[in-house]
């Protein structure tokens, strides 16, 4: 759910999309953090969107929707959509010869391991998806080999249907192979193979294929299109499937034994992994979405004809950046970030009112007659102030002052006005103070001064990071 506040820049040129990119960076951390949220930002995936470069700002809490990798060694930071790692090199070994080996009822990696007596890494692992491709069109080679593979083991009863499945087809088979000790990510998966959405293949897609669920490999499958993670391409002889069931093959090289359409980084980032710039351990944190920004470039002007003339007379497409922060988000991580056990507490640059006046005592007290003067002086000092004038209990206003969380509580009470004074007290301390009634506009203003600048103290410049 993101109701946004949308900021977008219009550029001549991708130096000045660089430069209002830049500026919209700062910016939002500045923004964040007079919210009184300590964001971070992290490199993302472009998505939807599109575009060439973007982050998200990410307020870190475990109730968060995204897992975020994170590096204590050099700051490295990035959505495990996109989150690259250093990958554990494989052994330095000649190529030998393939051997095919019987393996019962071994299904997974861990038993393959297991049954063999190998480490996971010493496997390949295959991924069976089924990838709507942004244009929606396959090869018509791909076709062919589909509809052979197809009429050859599900029968000419099906023929027609998948002819007419085929004409234009709107998916094609992606086979992606990894190392036994990775997993695959399926957002670097469809950006490898430009989809528009993945789902798994189904058994009968498979078999289609050539394949055997629980025994693939890419070796003999037609009508694929294979995605090779780098690190299996860069590891000799490894344990694949047969396509058959009950077995496996040793051996197997990438290169010698079979090819790739694609040979990318499709490897999911886990906690522990190697940091990609420095080599530091990456952990793992969870964290809410609350605003990103995007390089779109002329993705869309140049959909849109959007264009200007240059200096020299010559039609360019307009260069564009987006900004955006989640409003509904933000509030929700500001009210996780800034509570206790009784309620909110408001940083006083987004509280609704800095001040919340109450009054003990009945409606014709000198109390409740103090705090009507108190309440039309702070309105005529320009404070504004949530006046409980309610006939409660102490605790019941006191609890609802807490609940409601205003940085700050004044309590006008009689024991108080025996002193001529109020109570004055921060939501996020414990400590009261009495101050005299002729003091409580200017000490009032003092703290409110004092909780800004605590905020504004946060307001730093962050170094930029590209993602």
């Amino acid at each position: 759910e993101f109701t946004m506040k949308d900021s977008y820049s219009l550029d001549v040129d991708a130096d000045g999309l660089d430069k209002q990119y830049r500026a919209h960076y700062q910016a939002y951390f500045d923004i964040f953090r007079r919210c009184g949220l300590d964001a971070i930002a992290v490199g993302s995936d472009t998505g939807m969107m599109g575009g060439t470069l973007a982050h998200e700002y990410m307020a870190l809490t475990p109730i968060g929707e995204d897992t975020l990798m994170l590096c204590e060694g050099c700051g490295y930071a990035a959505n495990r959509q996109v989150a690259r790692f250093q990958k554990p090199p494989a052994a330095d070994e000649a190529p030998c010869p393939i051997e095919k080996v019987a393996t019962p009822d071994v299904t997974t990696i861990a038993d393959l391991a297991a049954f063999l007596d190998i480490p996971a890494a010493k496997t390949a692992k295959a991924v069976f998806m089924m990838a709507e491709l942004a244009n929606q069109r396959i090869s018509e080679s791909a076709n062919e080999r589909i509809k052979e593979s197809t009429n050859e083991r599900m029968g000419e009863s099906r023929n027609a249907q998948s002819a007419t499945h085929n004409a234009q087809p709107a998916e094609q088979f992606i086979f992606a192979v990894i190392r036994g000790d990775m997993e695959v990510n399926e957002t670097k998966l469809a950006n490898a193979v430009k989809a528009k959405a993945l789902r798994p293949a189904t058994e009968a897609e498979i078999h289609a294929v050539g394949a055997e669920p629980g025994y693939g490999s890419p070796l003999g499958v037609k009508g694929a299109l294979i995605v090779v993670d780098d690190a299996v391409a860069a590891s000799p002889n490894l344990v694949a499937g047969a396509n058959e069931a009950g077995y496996h093959l040793r051996n197997v090289n990438y290169g010698r034994d079979y090819s790739a359409d694609i040979v990318a980084d499709i490897a999911a980032a886990q906690e522990g992994d190697a940091c990609p710039v420095c080599g530091a351990s990456l952990r793992a944190e969870r964290g809410v979405e609350v605003g990103n920004i995007f390089k779109l470039g002329t993705r869309y002007t140049e959909a849109m004809g959007a264009r200007f003339l240059d200096q020299d007379g010559e039609l360019k497409p307009v260069v564009m950046g987006s900004y955006g922060i989640g409003i509904g988000r933000l509030l929700a991580c500001v009210a996780e970030m800034h509570h206790d056990d009784y309620g909110l507490i408001w940083p006083i640059t987004v509280a609704p009112y800095p001040v919340h006046l109450l009054t003990l005592g009945p409606a014709d007290s000198e109390a409740a007659a103090v705090a009507e003067r108190l309440y039309a002086e702070l309105q005529a000092a320009g404070i504004d102030a949530l006046f409980d004038d309610r006939d409660r209990s102490p605790g019941v206003k006191f609890n609802d002052a807490d609940l409601i969380g205003l940085p700050l509580r004044i309590t006008v009470a009689a024991r108080g006005l025996q002193q001529q004074s109020v109570e004055l007290k921060r939501r996020d301390r414990k400590d009261r103070e009495l101050i005299p009634l002729v003091d409580i506009i200017p000490a009032l203003k003092a703290r409110i001064a004092e909780l800004e600048a605590e905020i504004a103290a946060t307001l730093v410049e962050v170094p930029f990071r590209d993602a």
